[in-house]
């Protein structure tokens, strides 16, 4: 009988990343990141910006995760992170 590798734990990967940027027309913001399947999302008032750190959270479940958040001059304004809840049984 081979031995095998333990398999990697997914929270031991690179974390997340992701970013809340203002729309141009100052309506609502983006969320951009990699891992997106689409590369970005839009999301309109009202609690734009929460509703989009609410979808990084959900989204990055069993990973870690960085959510910056910048207003409209490109300023970095909060980072919120997120543990994943992946847990060894």
């Amino acid at each position: 009988m081979t031995s095998r590798k333990p398999l990697k734990l997914a929270n031991q990967c690179s974390p997340h990343l992701y970013e809340v940027l203002p729309r141009s027309d100052k309506r609502g913001v983006h969320l951009i990141s990699d891992v997106l399947p689409f590369g970005r999302l839009w999301y309109g008032e009202p609690n734009a910006i929460s509703n989009a750190i609410g979808y990084a959270k959900f989204s990055s479940r069993s990973h870690h995760a960085v959510t910056s958040v910048y207003d409209e001059a490109g300023k970095l304004v909060e980072t919120h992170e997120h543990t994943g809840d992946f847990k060894e049984l």
